[in-house]
């Protein structure tokens, strides 16, 4: 069965392919895409300002790629015993960071948001510029995806893959540091109910946050349910998991 059309929308093109990219966890030769709009700034960059949207699907020889981010296993911790480190890499290397670092620059002036890229930490990198709310996204759905597309690029053609982390303005600490408080919330109120605590659909790295805050308190269990890639976690108390 052909698979139907899926429409991304963003401030160009460049950006809704990224967005494509990260959906459908493809390289751009594995997706069909045609341009809907190409936007515009409108008056003055301002005033009547249209998004830039795209239709994509998956060609019908590519093959899944899911895979790439799944290199954090998603299990239920033991107490006390930290969660597997990813699968299959290794801390990257100054050179492959200075690599990384153009790729990044190159990416972001084909959005239109030349920034400035540096070295922050071992395996990161950090974006600075003015537009660091646009690089962000929604939820963080932009930084993902071009973190996404970077490495998927960087480790094209090596045996021993790398995992480099994109940061900027210290998003990716505020936001452990909200799924961490989230994950203490919801699991207080499992507690005190006595019912299990479902949270929306999270990305693997956001579901390893979630198990890793609560492994360790008393009277609860956390795991994960769907299908594919993106999944709910789920709190329940020790009770009701009997």
């Amino acid at each position: 069965m052909e698979e139907d059309y899926r429409e991304f929308e963003a401030k160009s093109v460049d950006e809704a392919i990224i967005l494509a990219l990260k959906a459908f966890h493809a390289d751009f030769e594995d997706l069909d895409i045609k341009v809907v709009s190409e936007g515009s700034k409108g008056l003055f960059g301002l005033v009547g300002s249209r998004t830039a949207k795209i239709m994509a699907r998956r060609n019908q020889a590519s093959g899944g790629h899911r895979e790439m981010l799944r290199q954090v296993e998603d299990v239920q911790p033991a107490p006390g015993k930290p969660l597997p480190e990813p699968q299959g890499t290794a801390a990257p290397s100054r050179e492959s960071l200075e690599e990384a670092r153009g790729v990044v620059g190159e990416i972001l002036g084909l959005m239109g948001m030349p920034s400035e890229v540096k070295v922050s930490g071992e395996g990161s990198l950090e974006i600075v510029g003015d537009g660091s709310g646009l690089i962000i996204g929604k939820r963080g759905q932009t930084l993902d995806a071009l973190q996404f597309v970077v490495n998927r690029i960087m480790n094209k053609a090596r045996k021993e893959p790398v995992y480099i982390t994109l940061d900027t303005e210290g998003y990716r600490q505020r936001h452990v540091n909200h799924l961490k408080a989230m994950a203490l919330k919801m699991g207080q109120k499992a507690r005190r109910t006595g019912q299990s605590v479902s949270l929306e659909k999270m990305n693997p790295y956001d579901r390893r946050i979630i198990h890793l805050a609560l492994k360790d308190e008393i009277g609860l269990n956390t795991r994960s349910i769907g299908e594919g890639v993106y999944k709910k976690v789920v709190i329940v108390p020790r009770k009701a998991s009997r």
